[in-house]
């Protein structure tokens, strides 16, 4: 696992300027470069009658569109300047814009070619999670980019950097993705000097014929609380931080435990997220992602 490439997909909105201030806060204290991307969305020309009456012919439309479309481009790159105007000086910052319909595409493009480690994306929360499930930006991607992506909500409460990080949240469910994801928060609690808090939630057993039909699987098999934080202190190993076992919803017991312990990120892996329809009936991730009131990172 590695951190050189943090691409940042922008559209100018809040979210997407969050998302950027955590990606270069992320990259201070690393040799990491932040690639921000536009899309620029391709003018569709439509019957001439309508979209300029005083121009009847393709020939009069085409050098409208492309005036219309250098607008739009002298427009981005003033706005992509004054995006990364107040960056470090010591973080490499590079902007490109991609011209596409849509704006999957053009992500999509540039991370073939530009091959980052990690794709940050802002999702507005004024509109809830609906925005992340109906089919938007952020749930394609997460179901077709392979690098790590993190997802920062226009309310986030970021990282600024030159300090230290604090608390980073993993949690484990001790797959190969939260192995990955705990790798990625090494990285980034050694650049930033933070500490790793592990936390590994026990789904209830659900027993309908006992009072309230669910029943802690600590009660039915004794030793298995101290099992689970040894085998999270054995992950831990000499790195600076903590363990927790709960029982429970794994999104509550992240969300509760991520106030608790006052961390600043959340890594987690991606495993759920094995396609659209998964994410669309509400796995962890979704449900952390949508609630979580700082920058979730899901490591696939």
């Amino acid at each position: 696992m590695q951190l050189q490439r943090i691409l940042v997909a922008t559209d100018f909105s809040a979210a997407a300027a969050k998302a950027f201030h955590q990606s270069v806060a992320l990259a201070n204290g690393g040799e990491m470069t932040v690639h921000v991307l536009h899309r620029l969305a391709s003018p569709i020309p439509v019957f001439p009658p309508v979209a300029h009456p005083g121009a009847s012919t393709w020939a009069e439309i085409g050098p409208l569109l492309d005036d219309y479309t250098e607008q739009l481009r002298a427009d981005a790159e003033k706005q992509l300047e004054a995006l990364v105007r107040g960056a470090p000086s010591n973080v490499t910052v590079e902007t490109s814009i991609e011209e596409a319909l849509e704006p999957v595409e053009a992500i999509l493009r540039k991370v073939e070619a530009w091959k980052p480690d990690l794709v940050a994306v802002g999702t507005d929360s004024r509109h809830g999670i609906e925005r992340l499930v109906m089919g938007s930006i952020a749930a394609k991607l997460l179901h077709r980019v392979e690098a790590a992506m993190m997802l920062v909500r226009s309310d986030s409460e970021l990282y600024s950097g030159g300090e230290p990080v604090g608390p980073i949240l993993v949690p484990v469910d001790f797959s190969d993705h939260s192995h990955r994801a705990l790798a990625l928060a090494r990285i980034l609690a050694s650049h930033h000097d933070g500490s790793i808090h592990l936390l590994h939630a026990v789904e209830l057993l659900h027993t309908p014929l006992t009072p309230g039909g669910l029943t802690s699987r600590f009660e039915t098999e004794p030793g298995l609380h101290d099992k689970y934080v040894d085998a999270l202190r054995d992950m831990l190993a000499d790195t600076s931080g903590d363990v927790a076992v709960v029982d429970g919803s794994a999104a509550g017991a992240i969300l509760h435990w991520r106030e608790k312990w006052g961390a600043r990120l959340v890594v987690m892996g991606s495993r759920g997220l094995v396609g659209l329809p998964h994410l669309l009936l509400g796995s962890v991730a979704e449900k952390v992602a949508r609630f979580c009131e700082v920058p979730v990172i899901i490591v696939k």
